[in-house]
């Protein structure tokens, strides 16, 4: 483990053992569902099955604006895949944003995808479709019909393309201490990476630190 691992790690461990909880996105609500993925860009195509958190980044009170988060398992077949999407400003799409309400929320992977033998940079967004609340508070969202998504793959800042659907089925409920972490750096397809790789690499350090110091807690 080299320099720029522990001083990500270290602090990260620390901090979530004192919240016993995530660093961020300490809370939220999980549902299950399914993904449409229409697109030939994704590694398979067609249903599959999904699990969602929904979040609040900094973790501030009530309805007050937040950085809100989806997370995203996609069950595949060769192993789950992890999308990690926040809010964001919709003309950078990697600089998280506030968002002041769960229906006006745009959605961004922040990291772009690519692969060893493309230069190409391609990142995932969601936008909520009608229904969700219109403000940022857990409980309205807990109290709402499962929500949907539009899901889009943009491949610069005006270049945008249809990817297909995500809806959920199940009630959103509160987490659970059985509920997995989602992680998009260990959890992706074969062939598969996230760029810039010194962001995939800090990422790694801080999941790394956070899960460590919240399983100091437990034991």
């Amino acid at each position: 483990m080299n320099y720029i691992d522990n001083a990500l790690r270290v602090p990260f461990a620390l901090a979530s053992a004192v919240r016993r909880a995530r660093v961020f996105h300490a809370h939220g609500l999980v549902a299950r569902g399914h993904a449409e993925l229409g697109s030939h860009w994704w590694p398979v195509q067609g249903r599959i099955p999904v699990s969602v958190r929904l979040s609040r980044g900094i973790g501030l009170p009530g309805a007050v604006p937040d950085v809100l988060g989806l997370s995203v398992r996609l069950h595949l077949a060769a192993g789950p895949w992890d999308l990690l999407l926040a809010s964001t400003d919709p003309f950078t799409r990697f600089l998280p944003v506030p968002a002041l309400g769960w229906s006006t929320a745009r959605y961004s992977s922040l990291n772009a995808f690519r692969t060893p033998d493309d230069d190409s940079r391609t990142w995932v967004l969601a936008t909520p479709e009608a229904g969700q609340p219109r403000t940022a508070s857990l409980s309205a969202l807990s109290d709402a019909d499962p929500p949907h998504f539009t899901l889009s793959l943009a491949h610069s800042r005006s270049d945008t393309t249809p990817a297909g659907r995500l809806s959920l089925e199940t009630p959103l409920s509160a987490d659970d201490d059985e509920q997995p972490d989602f992680d998009p750096v260990l959890n992706h397809p074969e062939g598969l990476e996230m760029w810039p790789q010194w962001v995939a690499d800090a990422r790694r350090a801080a999941y790394s630190g956070s899960r460590s110091g919240r399983q100091s807690v437990e034991a």
